[in-house]
C-alpha cells in the first residue's frame, strides 16, 4: 500500500505530532494527499522546548494546521514513579489527550508516525497505541527510516536528517522518581552541551550525578575537553562521568546550523565500466546516502581506475560497505569519521512569471545561499521551448546559486 492509497481510505483524522521526522514527513504526506489532517502536539516536561519550536517551524512551512495541548506528564498515573513499563502509562495519557481532542473537533481516527523500522514488539508504547487503535500508516505502507529521510529530503522538510530525540524521562534509571526539577537540570544540561558542538549525546542521571553517553566519534573531543565538559555540567550535577559503553548514534543531525560525524567509504575501481560504476553510484543513493561521486585516478603500473566514495551517515557506515561490495569488484573499502558543519535548509516555493519554482535556501555560520530547483527550471524550458539560460533570466534567477555574507 502506498500514502496516497491510505488517505484515500483515511480520509480525515487527528495526527499524533512531535516535529520529528517520522512525523512530520506524515504530515506533508498526508496534506499532498489531500487528507483532511489536523496535526496535534502535547507539549509536557518530557519535551524540550526545541522540540516544540520545530513542530511550529515544520507546521507553518507546510501549512499545516497545528494544536498545542498542554500537559503534565508527571500527573498521569504511575510516571512520575518510573516503573519499567513508564512509557506504556505516559503513551495511554498522551495520545488519550489527543484521542480527546481529536473528537471534540470531529476526528474519529488518529494517526501517529511509528515506522517500518521501529520494533512492534510487546514494548510498553506499542502496547498503549494498540489498546488505543492508534494508526500507523508509515509502518502499514512499509516505509523505513532511511527511506522517510530520502522521501523528506525530496520534499525539501528540513526535518530529513533531524536525530531521533528520546524523551527526557529516558535520562532517569527505571525505578528512580522523576520530577520537574531534575527534568530542568537535565534539558539544561544538554542545551548546553548543544552549544558546545556534540550531537546525540545523552546526559543520564545517576545517583551521584550524571553520566554522559556519545557516540563513538565524538569521544575524542569529550575526552580533550573534559575539564570544561566537567566544570559545565558539575555545576549542576556534582559528580559527572563519561560512559565508555558509547551511545549508537540516531539517524543525523537536526538540519540546522549544526555539527554531526559523517563517514566517507571509498574504494579504488579498475576493472569495471564507467556504465557499471555509474549504476552502483546510483543505488547507493537511492539506498539514501547523503552524496555519492567519483574521480579519476591513476593505479598500479599506471592503469586508469575511478575512485568511488559515499558519504552517509557514521552509524549506516556498514551497511553502506555492504553495498558498496555487492554493486562494486572491490575487495576493501576504507572509511573515513569526520566532523561536518551544517546550514540550516529549507524549501520554498517562488511564483515566477513562467510558473511557481521551487527554491532551496540555506543560511547560518554567517552565509545565505539560494539555488532554484533544476528539474522545475528543465520542465519550464521543454514546456515553452526555452533554453535554461532563457528561463532563469525570465524567471528572474541569477545563472548560478548565489551566496552572500549576512550579519548577525
Amino acid at each position: 500500500m502506498r500514502l496516497d492509497e491510505f488517505f484515500a481510505a483515511h480520509p480525515s483524522g487527528a495526527l499524533a505530532f512531535s516535529g520529528g521526522t517520522d512525523s512530520s514527513y506524515l504530515l506533508w504526506a498526508a496534506l499532498r494527499a489531500g487528507a483532511d489532517v489536523t496535526a496535534y502536539y502535547v507539549k509536557t516536561e518530557f519535551q524540550p522546548d526545541f522540540e516544540l519550536a520545530d513542530a511550529r517551524r515544520l507546521a507553518a512551512e507546510t501549512g499545516a494546521r497545528l494544536r498545542v495541548l498542554e500537559r503534565s506528564a508527571l500527573a498521569a498515573e504511575h510516571v512520575a514513579e518510573n516503573p519499567p513499563d513508564r512509557c506504556y502509562f505516559c503513551k495511554r495519557a498522551i495520545f488519550g489527550a489527543i484521542l480527546e481532542a481529536a473528537a471534540a473537533d470531529g476526528f474519529r481516527e488518529v494517526f501517529d508516525g511509528t515506522n517500518a523500522s521501529d520494533d512492534a514488539g510487546d514494548r510498553p508504547g506499542m502496547r498503549a497505541l494498540r489498546e488505543l487503535k492508534v494508526l500507523s500508516p508509515l509502518r502499514e505502507c512499509g516505509l523505513t527510516k532511511p527511506e522517510i529521510r530520502r522521501l523528506s529530503r525530496e520534499a525539501g522538510l528540513f526535518t530529513w536528517n533531524k536525530p531521533a530525540y528520546a524523551c527526557l524521562a529516558t535520562r532517569f534509571p527505571a525505578g528512580t522518581a522523576i520530577t520537574a526539577y531534575a527534568l530542568r537540570r537535565i534539558e539544561e544540561a544538554e542545551r548546553e552541551m548543544f552549544s558546545l558542538g556534540f550531537t546525540d549525546f545523552r546526559v543520564r542521571l545517576t545517583a551521584d550525578g550524571c553520566r554522559l553517553q556519545l557516540p563513538e566519534a565524538q569521544l575524542p573531543d569529550a575526552l580533550a575537553r573534559r575539564a570544561e565538559l566537567a566544570e559545565k555540567l558539575g555545576a549542576r550535577f556534582g559528580e559527572v562521568t563519561l560512559d565508555l559503553k558509547t551511545v549508537r548514534p540516531s539517524d543525523g543531525p537536526d538540519g540546522g546550523e549544526s555539527r554531526d560525524t559523517a563517514a566517507e567509504l571509498s574504494c579504488n575501481l579498475d576493472d569495471m565500466t564507467g556504465e557499471d560504476v555509474a549504476f552502483a553510484a546510483g543505488r547507493l543513493l537511492e539506498a539514501g546516502a547523503l552524496d555519492v561521486w567519483t574521480a579519476p585516478i591513476t593505479m598500479k603500473k599506471g592503469r586508469p581506475g575511478v575512485l568511488l566514495t559515499c558519504l552517509c551517515r557514521a552509524e549506516e557506515a556498514e551497511r553502506f560497505a555492504a553495498l558498496m561490495f555487492r554493486h562494486t569488484t572491490t575487495l576493501g573499502v576504507r572509511r573515513t569519521l569526520c566532523g561536518r558543519w551544517l546550514l540550516a535548509r529549507r524549501t520554498e516555493t517562488e511564483n515566477t512569471p513562467l510558473g511557481p519554482v521551487r527554491v532551496k535556501r540555506a543560511e547560518g555560520f554567517g552565509a545565505s545561499d539560494a539555488k532554484p530547483e533544476y528539474e522545475d527550471l528543465a520542465a519550464i524550458a521543454v514546456r515553452e521551448n526555452l533554453s535554461m539560460a532563457e528561463v532563469r533570466a525570465a524567471a528572474g534567477f541569477p545563472s548560478k546559486s548565489t551566496k552572500s555574507g549576512q550579519s548577525r
